[in-house]
C-alpha cells in the first residue's frame, strides 16, 4: 500500500494549539497522486486547508522552489494565505538545505516569493484585487446572517473584496469589540452578487474593528477580525487579511502601510497576521502585497492510501 508522509503546523502563531492548523502532505519526486485522492485526504484531515507539496531535487546555486496544491475539504483553491505561510515556514526551516532564507512556492494562482528570518516567513502574494461595486451587499443582508448585530450599533462599512479571482469576502466594519464578540456561526453562507466575470469561487464573511489610535499614530494599523463561513469560524485567514488590508489602504490612499491583524481570539486560537500593502503611484491600485507570520510544527506521520 502506498504511503505519504505529512506534518501538521499551527500557523500565525509560535504557540502550539493556537493559530490555524494546517496539514502538509509531501509527494515524493516522480510519485503521482490523483486530484481525487488529494481531495479525499484533505477531507480526512478535515482542516480548513491541506497542502500537497511536490518534492524534487534542488540546485543549491538557486533558492529552492516547490509546486503546491491547496485543498479545502470540498474543493481546490488557487491560493490561500495560511497554507502559504505555514508551508513557507515548514519548507525553509525543515526541508531546504542549510535552512534557506529565500525560496518560492508555485500555486495555482502563480509563483509566491518567500523570505524566512528569525522564524517569520514573508510571502509576496499573487493578487488581482477587485472591489465589487455592481450589486452592493446591504445592511439587511448582513443582519440576516448576523441578527445579533442589530443591537450593537450602526455598521460602519460593508464592502465585497476579492484578493484574487475565486476568493471573495464580504468585509463588514463593526463599531467596537463588543459588536465583534456577538458574531455567530449561523450556518448560512453569504451570497454576494459578484461583478460580471468574477462570479465564481468561495465567499466568506470577514468582520473587523480598526484600532483608531493606531491609525492616528501613523505606524502599523492594528485590526481585530473574525472570519465566518456558514457554520464554521476560521482562526486565521491570510487571504481575507490581504483583501481587507488592500481595501483599507486604498480607502486611506496611503502608498505603503503595514497592518497587524489579530484573529481567532473569540475561539481560543489567537492568530497574529502581518500584511504590508504597497499601492501604485496613483493610489488606486495595489502594486504589492506581503503576508507574514510564524508557524510551529505539531504532528507528523504517514498516510496509507490507495
Amino acid at each position: 500500500m502506498p504511503q505519504l508522509s505529512f506534518a501538521t503546523v499551527d500557523v500565525f502563531t509560535t504557540t502550539r494549539f493556537a493559530g490555524n492548523p494546517l496539514a502538509i502532505v509531501r509527494i515524493p519526486k516522480g510519485h503521482e497522486v490523483r486530484m481525487e485522492q488529494m481531495q479525499t485526504i484533505a477531507r480526512e484531515f478535515n482542516l480548513s486547508e491541506t497542502v500537497f507539496l511536490h518534492e524534487h531535487d534542488h540546485d543549491d546555486s538557486r533558492p529552492p522552489e516547490w509546486r503546491v496544491r491547496i485543498f479545502m475539504t470540498d474543493a481546490e483553491l488557487p491560493f490561500a494565505g495560511h497554507p502559504t505561510i505555514g508551508t513557507a515556514c515548514y519548507t525553509l526551516s525543515t526541508l531546504a538545505h542549510h535552512h534557506a532564507s529565500r525560496g518560492r512556492l508555485v500555486c495555482n494562482a502563480g509563483p509566491v516569493e518567500l523570505e524566512y528570518e528569525h522564524g517569520v516567513a514573508t510571502a509576496s502574494i499573487p493578487h488581482n484585487v477587485h472591489i465589487h461595486r455592481q450589486s452592493p451587499f446591504t445592511e439587511e443582508q448582513v443582519y440576516r446572517l448576523q441578527p445579533s448585530l442589530k443591537q450593537t450599533g450602526k455598521l460602519k462599512a460593508i464592502d465585497v473584496v476579492s484578493p484574487v479571482k475565486g476568493m471573495n469576502f464580504v468585509c463588514v466594519e463593526l463599531p467596537d469589540l463588543r459588536a465583534l464578540s456577538v458574531v455567530e456561526t449561523p450556518g448560512m453562507k453569504p451570497q454576494p452578487r459578484l461583478d460580471e466575470g468574477w462570479d465564481t469561487g468561495f465567499a466568506g464573511s470577514y468582520f473587523y474593528v480598526v484600532d483608531s489610535t493606531s491609525v492616528q499614530s501613523g505606524s502599523s494599523v492594528k485590526v481585530r477580525t473574525r472570519m465566518i463561513e456558514g457554520a464554521l469560524e476560521d482562526p486565521a485567514t491570510g487571504s481575507a487579511a490581504c483583501a481587507l488590508s488592500a481595501l483599507l489602504a486604498m480607502k486611506d490612499a496611503r502608498r505603503s502601510v503595514h497592518f497587524e491583524i489579530t484573529q481567532g481570539v473569540e475561539m481560543g486560537r489567537q492568530s497574529e497576521i502581518g500584511v504590508t500593502i504597497t499601492l501604485q503611484p496613483g493610489l488606486k491600485d495595489v502594486e504589492k502585497i506581503e503576508l507574514s507570520g510564524s508557524a510551529v510544527k505539531v504532528m507528523e506521520g504517514l498516510i496509507d492510501y490507495d
